[in-house]
């Protein structure tokens, strides 16, 4: 309660900030409308998931709006598609939406033995695979002065069903008696104070972020709970044009309704049809009946690892009910000019060159009080192509204790 209090006197301190005369200028305009598309085909092959083919294409600034359409179609052994769309304005600049459509019909998603930063190795995970992936968000986004005031309320409704449970090497362990099936739905308030030189690409200032989200139990098994976020980012201008910029980001978790934790009742509902001998069988359902039960007792805040915190870490690595981040990243610009490209595929307006070196380090846990008992960090280098249609080309090498990964994306970390 005392860091909502907080929070809220800082936003409300900054809000009555928005017109005192050192608040930094906006450089450019907030809303840039020229046009800018890229089509990739790539081929995947990853272990435990399988071999496929990739196209994504996306058009910025469709009709010389805002509006920004991404398309992701998946053929082989994961197969669906997904639609995004953002920044489609409803009413001038004021009032602007977002949608994300996902229909997977086949994934595999890995889940490890344990919550939290344990001694697990980065080996120490099974495959879920899924025959149901599906997912519908929209978000509104209703902003003032300069995009420097914004509030968003979103809805997000998902669905997946698990059909069988594989080693990490993708081998069968064991299909489900019949798939297990479960839905989420949840609402987000959220409300940024942008206190920089630029909405999208900042160089100096403050920017402040919080926001709740409330997760519906659907049944009496699920839990009822909410979770606060809270982010920091500062903007430190070295020179005339680099920039250290500084992070940190907490979620937690608050349950007011705990779900069904009942081993047996759990073991019931997977129905993994594990034979009494078959001793990995049986392990791997241990495993996720008792993040089931974790789950289920402490909630579920935002988790660590992938293209946002923890870069050197997959995609949702880490998982408790309370996260807490640090990072730096020093973004040192190139080149600022403008220069139109056309290669037929990927079509832009080049407005700067940036290279980034950055720190992370972060903790997650089930309890409050064991937050930065343990932690995992990471180390990295990216490039970046700032574009004049508003997005940031990325490419991130990162490392930590599990290896390096590689991350290609089309926005900025934190933000």
């Amino acid at each position: 309660m005392i860091k909502i209090i907080i929070f809220g006197i800082l936003l409300a301190y900054s809000n009555q900030c928005l017109s005192f005369e050192w608040l930094p200028e906006r450089r450019k305009d907030q809303n840039p409308t020229q046009p800018a598309h890229l089509i990739v085909p790539l081929p995947y092959s990853k272990p435990g998931i399988g071999d496929g083919f990739v196209l994504m294409a996306t058009v910025s600034n469709v009709a010389e709006t805002t509006a920004d359409i991404t398309g992701l179609f998946v053929t082989g052994d994961a197969d669906g598609s997904i639609i995004n769309g953002s920044e489609i304005p409803l009413f001038s600049d004021i009032l602007f939406l977002d949608f994300y459509l996902q229909n997977i019909n086949r994934a595999a998603v890995s889940n490890y033995s344990i919550r939290g930063i344990g001694n697990t190795s980065e080996d120490d995970f099974t495959i879920l695979d899924l025959s149901v992936a599906d997912e519908a968000t929209v978000e509104f986004n209703l902003t003032f002065y300069e995009r420097r005031l914004n509030f968003y309320y979103s809805y997000r409704d998902f669905e997946y069903q698990i059909d069988a449970i594989k080693d990490n090497n993708g081998a069968l362990i064991t299909s489900f008696g019949q798939p297990y099936t479960n839905s989420e739905t949840s609402d987000s308030f959220r409300i940024s104070v942008d206190l920089t030189d630029d909405y999208l690409d900042p160089r100096k200032g403050l920017r402040l972020d919080v926001a709740y989200q409330d997760n519906e139990a659907i049944s009496i098994n699920d839990p009822d709970f909410y979770t606060l976020n809270y982010m920091i980012l500062g903007y430190v201008p070295v020179g005339k044009l680099d920039t250290l910029v500084l992070n940190y980001y907490q979620s937690d978790a608050h349950v007011r309704q705990q779900g069904n934790i009942d081993p047996a009742s759990i073991r019931d509902e997977l129905d993994m049809n594990c034979a009494p001998t078959d001793s990995q069988c049986l392990e791997a359902e241990q495993e996720l009946v008792d993040n089931f039960i974790n789950a289920r007792t402490h909630g579920t805040s935002s988790p660590l690892g992938g293209d946002l915190r923890l870069r050197s870490f997959p995609q949702n690595r880490y998982q408790g009910a309370h996260t807490a981040f640090i990072g730096a990243e020093y973004r040192w610009n190139i080149t600022q000019e403008a220069t139109p490209f056309d290669y037929f595929i990927w079509k832009d307006v080049r407005t700067g060159l940036q290279m980034a070196f950055f720190a992370e380090i972060g903790t997650v846990s089930e309890t409050s009080s064991q937050l930065w008992d343990r932690t995992r960090h990471s180390l990295g280098v990216g490039f970046r192509l700032i574009a004049a249609s508003g997005a940031v080309y990325r490419a991130d090498i990162a490392t930590g204790k599990e290896g390096a990964e590689v991350i290609i994306i089309f926005d900025y970390p934190w933000e």
